[in-house]
């Protein structure tokens, strides 16, 4: 039984990736891979990180909606500012010549 209990998770980085294309498009930067790691990296660098195991029942389902309804502001603030960061200075690419 225990070979199907999953690995612990961060919630944040969760949280995150699922923000995150509503973010892009809403501070208008380019979705590309190198746009959505760098966004990912230094909005989880100012994060503070929270690791779960998945689990079953009630519990665990009021654990991560209590968290996300928590945390859920601070991570869309810091994609935010993390994204119009990365707008303002994109990573310099030699494939396509570099940002905007």
């Amino acid at each position: 039984m225990s070979e199907a209990r999953e690995k612990p998770f961060n919630l944040v980085k969760n949280i995150a990736l699922e923000h995150l294309p509503t973010v892009m498009r809403g501070v208008g930067v380019e979705d590309t891979e190198d746009n959505r790691e760098d966004i990912l990296a230094l909005a989880l660098n100012r994060l503070p990180t929270k690791y779960v195991t998945s689990g079953s029942g009630r519990l665990y389902a009021e654990m991560i909606n209590n968290f996300m309804v928590q945390y859920e502001t601070d991570v869309l603030a810091s994609l935010t500012r993390a994204a119009v960061q990365v707008k303002s200075k994109p990573r310099q690419t030699s494939a396509n010549g570099g940002g905007k």
